[in-house]
């Protein structure tokens, strides 16, 4: 793994680290979000995707290196780049996954008090 992988993948599990202690810790605990009990199947999928994104995205920089330098593996450099952006994207997605879950549980808590 290069150095820049290794830094975006540290990176990377300390984003999603933050934002699950956040939607997992902190929100339940305040009462703006469900219980943390209900929130478990949400937890696990978030930790899959979390921990899966944070590697994709230090795999999107090993990927950009190895299509570089095969460049016979995706003849077009535009295939190339929207590979690595493709990956990257993913990445993303896992690791953004915690903001997802905060998003529907507050707009939640939020239309039910509207609601009442």
């Amino acid at each position: 793994m290069n150095p820049q992988s290794r830094k975006d993948l540290f990176v990377c599990l300390g984003i999603w680290l933050a934002l699950e202690v956040i939607c997992f810790g902190i929100l339940p605990a305040m009462g703006l979000t469900q219980p943390r009990s209900s929130l478990q199947s949400w937890f696990w999928i978030s930790l899959l995707l979390g921990i899966g994104g944070a590697v994709l995205i230090a795999l999107s920089s090993q990927l950009a290196e190895f299509l570089q330098a095969e460049p016979s593996i995706l003849p077009q450099p535009q295939l190339r780049s929207a590979a690595v952006r493709l990956v990257s994207w993913l990445g993303l997605f896992g690791i953004g996954f915690p903001l997802f879950v905060i998003s529907l549980q507050v707009f939640h808590q939020l239309f039910g008090l509207l609601k009442a």
